[in-house]
């Protein structure tokens, strides 16, 4: 059973006339009793 589901999920940052696309149709499903870790550098864009 999942507890978290995330689909088809799109992250674009823009930066003035500069966009930048993160995610695109990112899915992802977390089932209880489970975790994830999300890693990278700083200022990657692993906001939740």
């Amino acid at each position: 059973m999942s507890i978290v589901e995330f689909k088809d999920v799109t992250r674009i940052y823009t930066n003035g006339e500069h966009s930048q696309k993160a995610l695109d149709g990112v899915n992802l499903s977390l089932d209880e009793g489970k975790f994830i870790v999300i890693l990278g550098p700083s200022g990657a864009g692993k906001i939740i």
